[in-house]
Order: structure tokens, then C-alpha cells, then sequence
């Protein structure tokens, strides 16, 4: 094929790509909030708030009536209608404090006291519903109690309400007064609100693209230790944007969210290590914190690992366990790995068997990620299929030159004389739909 695999140097992401492979894994700065399916989006929900204390319980139980394990005093006047008292007793059902965990009274106590006005507990009765704990899920309803906590200057609700409107559950979406609702709850604080700000004006989500903006918003959540923030940050400085190229800047940003656990700051800190951006040039260091990343499933971090045992530095060179991190990155979803393991396949390289069909799974993996020359590798493979031969080799086409694309050409003609006109006005639109979810990068 005529085609270099990931064995060509290492791994650098973000937009600069600095040393990076035949691939085109780009750096992501800013991340997409709660998506998935239903059961995700809960997960990510309460993974999102933990930090705030107003989760509910997760083991749902019948309960019997407590005995002695709320104070009775506080008990008497949540019963009387303090709304304070009673935001105390729906807590202690939730975290079973001297009564087993209840989902269902932590609700009730809780909209008895939402409903006296309290912005605290209108933010957990919304939370309630978003979850579904304890009440029939509805981010209509979630909407509704967020909005009133809001309305009363709790950034906790302006925070969940901009979330909604983001992805446009309980409320029609709509970027522009999510942004609103981040700014008023950043303003009072909130690092989340201020790390999404920095994103909104990094990506111009809601308002005007201004990466000087991004950069002192993001600096006010990493400031308060938002691991994404400090990573995004060290990101704008690694690459100058938004702020003066900094690689010391960038390495201590890196360091910081790398310490809490973040897998795609420790990825870049050790990359930091190989190139000596920031700090001293150190392979062992940069060992150090690929694996701690890896240990995430971070599929960078184990392309990059691979090619340390490949060439040897900072480890004993190792091809046997760099073709295993190789192939964990590929089942990661890396797609210089996926390219390469379709190489393998195709060709018998490595130890491993030649195979055709898993050569054009692999490249498939890896083109429908965008990856041009896993999309023609793969037409390649599939040239008898005339149908996807179109599909792809139309797709790639666009991102190709010189003899690749004078080859590509023939083949889409070829593979259009095999097409019934109904056939190629359907591949006609399907290519439209990928060339809009996929613009080319200038």
C-alpha cells in the first residue's frame, strides 16, 4: 500500500500536531456535556453533582418509620413546617444518617420544603427528577424546580438549568440562554459554570468565538482546581492561544490536573516529558505518566506507550509489548491504532496472521472516524463492493492529492458505472449527511 503505520514517531495531540503519526487524532480542548443514552446521561448527572452533596441514595428501600435516628427536635419542626429543618430530615433519609436510606421520603421532605421556597432544596427536588430518585423521572419537572431556585440566585440551579438547555431536555434547546445561565452562576463562583464559559467562548457556543475570554475563564475554575479547566488551560498555553505560548506554563497546568487523576493531563504531561516542553526532556518520566493514563483506557496515552517500548526510550525495547498496547489502543478507539492493526492484517506484519475481512474492519473502525487513508486503504479491501466502494473512496476524495487522488477518482467512476441511478442518488445524499457531520479542516 505504499503507507506509513503508527511506527513513524510519537504521538502529539492538539491542533498544532507537532510530531504526530499518519493519523489524525486531534486534540479535544473542549468536551460535549451529558450525552449518551438515558442510563448515561443519569451517570454522568450525578457524577457531575456529587461534588455538591445533594446526590440521592442509590439503594432504594422500603423503610419502615425511623426510631430515634433524627433528632426529634429537628423532626418536630420539619413536622411544623420549618423548611430548614425539613431540608435536614429529607437529607438524612438520603444518606441513611440513623434511618435506613429511602429515596422516596428524601423526595417527599424535600418538595415540603422546595415548595416553601427554599433554593437549596429546589435544586435537589429538580435534581430528584432529572435522576428519577424517589419520583417518576421528568426533566420537565427538573426544568421547573431548577428554574425556581434559580430565580433566587442559586447557582446550583442556574448551572443544572443550563445543562438542560444545552441538550434541550425539559426545555427547548437553546445555547444562547444556557450561556446566560453559566455566566450568572460563574459570576457567584461556580467553577463548573466558569470551566463551561471557557468552552462556550473556545468553541463560540451561545456567543462570539474569543479565546482570550476561554482563557481567563477557564483560569478561574482551574484557579479553584477544576481538573478539565487546568488541563484546558495548559492546553492553550502548550499551543498559544488566547495567551502567550508557554510551554513552563502549559507543563504546570498539565501537572496540576495530572495529580488529581485527569487521564488526558497525565497524557499530556507526558508528552510533555518526551519533547522537554516545559520540562526536562525525561522518557522515564514520560513512562510514568502514559501508564498512569493508560491504566484509564486512554487510547493516546497507549498508541504513545507503544511506540516507547517500540523504540526503546526510557524502557527495554519490547515489540511484543508494544504490539499490545497497540492493540489495547485500537479497542480504545484510537485511530492511528486501528489503521495500523488494518495494516497488519492486510499485509501479515507483526506476528500476525494475514486476514482481509479484520484488515477492513480495522480500517473501517478507523475511517469512520474521519481517518482519510483508513478510508482508502479500506475501498482497497471492499473494491468489489460497489456501493461502499462509492461511499467511502466519495467521502475521501475531498482530503486526497496527487496520485492518491487521481487514483481515487477512477475508482469512484468505476464504482458508479455498477450503481443504478436510485442506488447513487441515495449514496449522493449519505455522503452529503458525512460531509456535513465532517467538514474539511483547513
Amino acid at each position: 500500500m505504499g503507507v506509513v503505520g503508527i511506527w513513524g514517531g510519537f504521538h502529539a495531540n492538539g491542533p498544532a500536531q507537532k510530531i504526530l503519526l499518519s493519523a489524525t487524532i486531534a486534540s479535544v480542548i473542549f468536551l460535549v456535556i451529558l450525552k449518551g443514552v438515558m442510563s448515561e446521561h443519569r451517570k454522568k448527572i450525578a457524577a457531575l453533582f456529587l461534588a455538591f452533596g445533594l446526590i440521592p441514595g442509590v439503594n432504594p428501600a422500603q423503610t419502615p418509620t425511623p426510631t430515634g435516628g433524627i433528632d426529634p427536635d429537628l423532626m418536630a419542626r420539619a413536622k411544623l413546617g420549618d423548611a430548614v429543618a425539613q431540608f435536614y430530615v429529607a437529607t438524612a433519609y438520603r444518606k441513611g444518617q440513623g434511618v435506613p436510606k429511602d429515596q422516596v421520603l428524601f423526595a417527599s421532605w424535600m418538595r415540603k420544603s422546595a415548595e416553601q421556597g427554599l433554593p437549596d432544596s429546589q435544586y435537589a427536588l429538580g435534581l430528584c427528577y432529572a435522576l428519577g430518585q424517589g419520583v417518576p423521572q421528568s426533566y420537565e419537572q427538573a426544568a421547573i424546580w431548577y428554574e425556581k431556585a434559580a430565580y433566587q440566585g442559586n447557582a446550583d440551579g442556574m448551572r443544572a438549568l443550563a445543562i438542560l438547555n444545552i441538550e434541550g431536555r425539559g426545555v427547548p434547546k437553546d445555547t444562547k440562554q444556557a450561556f446566560l445561565l453559566f455566566s450568572q452562576a460563574a459570576a457567584l463562583g461556580d467553577s463548573y459554570s466558569q470551566y463551561q464559559l471557557g468552552v462556550d467562548f473556545g468553541e463560540g457556543i451561545g456567543v462570539p468565538k474569543d479565546l482570550k475570554q476561554a482563557a481567563v475563564w477557564l483560569g478561574k475554575a482551574a484557579d479553584q482546581g477544576n481538573a478539565k479547566a487546568q488541563r484546558d488551560l495548559g492546553s492553550m498555553y502548550e499551543y498559544g492561544n488566547g495567551v502567550p505560548q508557554d510551554y513552563n506554563q502549559a507543563a504546570i497546568w498539565y501537572r496540576k490536573a495530572a495529580e488529581q487523576g485527569y487521564s488526558p493531563a497525565e497524557f499530556s504531561l507526558g508528552l510533555c516529558y518526551v519533547h522537554g516542553w516545559g520540562v526536562p526532556q525525561d522518557y522515564a518520566q514520560a513512562l510514568v505518566w502514559y501508564q498512569k493514563a493508560a491504566e484509564q483506557n486512554n487510547p493516546n496515552a497507549l498508541v504513545n506507550l507503544a511506540l516507547l517500548y517500540h523504540e526503546g526510550k526510557g524502557v527495554n525495547k519490547d515489540e511484543k509489548q508494544a504490539l499490545d498496547y497497540i492493540h489495547k489502543a485500537a479497542e480504545a478507539g484510537a485511530p492511528d491504532a486501528q489503521f495500523q492493526m488494518g495494516l497488519d492484517y492486510d499485509g501479515g506484519y507483526h506476528g500476525l496472521k494475514q486476514d482481509k475481512v479484520l484488515a477492513a474492519e480495522w480500517f473501517r473502525k478507523a475511517a469512520e472516524q474521519g481517518m482519510t487513508v483508513a478510508q482508502y486503504d479500506l475501498v482497497m479491501e471492499i473494491h468489489d463492493q460497489h456501493d461502499e466502494t462509492y461511499f467511502w473512496i466519495s467521502v475521501a476524495i475531498p482530503n486526497l492529492k496527487g496520485d492518491m487522488l487521481k487514483n481515487a477518482i477512477n475508482i469512484r467512476e468505476l464504482a458508479a458505472s455498477y450503481l443504478q441511478p436510485d442506488q447513487r442518488a441515495k449514496l449522493d445524499e449519505r455522503i452529503k449527511q458525512w460531509q456535513e457531520a465532517h467538514p474539511k479542516k483547513p
